[in-house]
């Protein structure tokens, strides 16, 4: 009796295990999947004309496919709860900017623009017009 117990002890931490890594294969393919869809994306240069921000483009990842969060001379740092607006002649001027996360291990993130809290995702494009506001909500974000 007693060897049926622990052949039913033995089977039950196996399909523990057998399950454990199922989830983990799961979770890593779906990791590798989003890694490759952002591999595309493209980060900005600034150039100023009158006030206004236009861009041309930077790597945002870099070529293993991880988050090349990487603080280049035109990049600005915004902390949470510290609102800052959108002005031509103050440190945020107008125009397209692209949202990128400060910590390599946090890939999504939430920002307040004027009134809404919205959560955005490391690489994506946002567009600032005179007199919005931001704040990051969750963490310290660079814009570029």
């Amino acid at each position: 009796m007693m060897k049926y117990v622990e052949y039913g002890l033995y089977g039950l931490l196996g399909f523990i295990v057998l399950v454990t890594a199922l989830i983990s294969i799961v979770k890593l393919s779906k990791r590798k999947k989003n890694k490759k869809d952002s591999l595309a994306k493209k980060a900005d240069k600034v150039d100023e004309v009158k006030g206004v921000r236009y861009s041309t483009d930077d790597d945002i990842i870099d070529d293993k496919g991880d988050m090349n969060i990487s603080y280049v001379r035109e990049d600005i740092i915004l902390q949470p709860r510290k609102m800052v607006r959108v002005d031509k002649k103050g440190p945020i001027k107008p125009g397209k900017y692209t949202v990128l996360s400060a910590y390599q291990n946090e890939e999504t993130f939430n920002i307040r623009i004027g009134l809404y809290v919205k959560e955005y995702k490391h690489g994506q494009e946002i567009i600032l017009v005179e007199d919005d506001e931001i704040c990051p909500t969750s963490s310290t974000i660079i814009l570029r």
